[in-house]
């Protein structure tokens, strides 16, 4: 199953949550399932197309109340709920690795080590900023949204984050180490 056929779900899976339009779908996926998920403009709305037309999903204009524009609000239908809940049960398809990082420390040989040190620190800075904002995306979802019945998928998808970033801050400190002791692997 590629990647365009999964947009449909993560689209319904928001839905799920309550109705929204295109544009409050595309930002509930950058606060939320972007980190280890994301999806495209360019391929969200063409995807509820394809519920509507599906009826997996209606869709209504409502009025704004800031403008004197229109916008489409989306809401899943009960058999987009069973389209999700199919897809839910289904085995998970494996992610291919594509790390670059990883990449340019494989061939690293060819560059100076300064180089792959300096790689390797700015991931580490990138990680730490991350796993940071990991946690007090953390508190926030505790205190805003601990009634939620999602709150317990949400905070195990963010532990898995937090505890990546944490592996990975030691991994990055381990790599430092031979690095900067002329490759000398303990």
């Amino acid at each position: 199953m590629n990647g365009k056929n999964r947009t449909k779900y993560t689209l319904l899976g928001m839905l799920a949550i309550e109705p929204m339009s295109g544009y409050e779908i595309k930002k509930a996926i950058e606060r939320s399932t972007s980190y280890f998920w994301s999806e495209s403009d360019g391929q969200i709305y063409p995807a509820l197309s394809h519920c509507v037309e599906k009826g997996w999903a209606t869709c209504h204009e409502e009025g704004s109340k800031t403008s004197t524009r229109t916008k489409k609000i989306y809401k899943i239908t009960s058999q987009g709920k069973e389209e999700l809940r199919s897809w839910l049960i289904k085995k998970v398809q494996p992610n291919l690795l594509r790390n670059e990082l990883l990449l340019k420390l494989f061939f690293g040989k060819n560059v100076k080590e300064q180089e792959n040190i300096h790689h390797v620190r700015v991931h580490e800075k990138e990680i730490k900023e991350g796993l940071n904002m990991f946690l007090s995306i953390r508190d926030n979802l505790k205190s805003n949204h601990k009634n939620s019945p999602d709150l317990k998928y949400w905070l195990i998808t963010l532990d898995h984050g937090i505890t990546m970033s944490k592996a990975e801050l030691k991994w990055c400190k381990d790599t430092l180490i031979v690095l900067e002791n002329a490759g000398r692997i303990s």
